[in-house]
């Protein structure tokens, strides 16, 4: 390990001393870039981030398109260790004269997206400039169909979907699914949080039951009539004054609230839940077409 970093260490000095030849000319750094390909290529993602940050670091020294591809490789080994919006940051910084341009923009725009961050991940792809072409026009149009779909804006998203018949083997499948999550979005019911409290608050575990937590509603109305019929026994047998009438009161008071509670919770769990699994679909089927088209 340790002469793992040493070599890591000396190696970038090794390489401008041999590239660079006469003091003072510019160095040639294409060796560097290649060893952290080489690097990457193997796994060895923290090594490499570390050499990019030391080419970083000779900006002045880099050419445009060195520069360019330092920025790539940097926001590409990030992606791979799942350090998304940093990755984001640098894969946008890559010029439009980079070959890896269109690369870098969905995958800098799906970065976002995946971070929740749909707004910003729809402006980098709505100002994308590139030279028409059915696969890229294709893919635009399919992820900000999924955006739209992220950010619940149906009508949007199913103008964008009645041009998906001109979508290319890349991404024909995933187009299909998300017409289903179209359609599931559109059926979901719109349980309100306030009608389920209400309805616990009239009958115990009714509002559990409307939010679709059928078990938990009928276990919460037995639970509150037990312990309230107890607290009426209580009251039979030892009158509104009692020790006993009156601890049990205030139990069974402290749960029946607790249910109305519990049940506007448990709209509010159950539509997380349901939010929750729709986004990981939508963000599973727009990452296998950018995969598809540029790994």
């Amino acid at each position: 390990m340790k002469f793992r970093l040493f070599f890591l260490v000396l190696l970038p000095g090794l390489l401008l001393c041999v590239s660079g030849g006469v003091r003072g000319q510019s160095p040639d750094l294409r060796e560097e870039l290649s060893f952290v390909r080489y690097l990457m290529a193997r796994g060895d993602l923290d090594e490499a981030t570390y050499l990019l940050e030391r080419l970083a670091e000779q900006s002045d020294a880099l050419s445009p398109h060195m520069a360019d591809s330092v920025s790539y490789l940097r926001g590409w080994a990030l992606y791979q260790q799942k350090e998304l919006i940093p990755s984001a940051s640098f894969l946008l910084a890559v010029s439009g004269e980079s070959p890896f341009y269109l690369k870098t923009r969905f995958f800098g725009a799906y970065n976002l997206a995946h971070e929740g961050r749909y707004r910003e991940a729809s402006a980098v792809l709505e100002v994308l400039d590139f030279e028409s072409s059915a696969m890229a026009d294709g893919m635009r149009n399919f992820q900000l169909a999924g955006l739209d779909l992220l950010m619940g804006d149906l009508a949007s998203f199913s103008d964008r979907a009645g041009r998906f018949d001109e979508a290319s083997h890349l991404y024909i499948e995933e187009a299909g699914r998300m017409l289903v999550y179209r359609d599931v979005l559109a059926g979901a019911p719109a349980r309100s949080p306030f009608v389920a409290g209400f309805l616990s608050a009239v009958v115990p575990g009714l509002g559990k039951v409307y939010a679709g937590k059928m078990a938990e509603g009928i276990a919460g109305f037995l639970y509150v009539a037990a312990m309230g019929a107890t607290t009426y026994d209580f009251y039979r047998g030892s009158g509104s004054g009692s020790a006993l009438f009156l601890l049990s009161a205030t139990a069974t008071g402290i749960f029946y609230l607790g249910n109305i509670r519990g049940s506007a919770t448990a709209v509010r769990r159950q539509q997380n839940e349901f939010r929750h699994e729709m986004d990981q679909r939508i963000l599973f089927d727009m990452h296998i077409p950018l995969r598809n088209a540029f790994n």
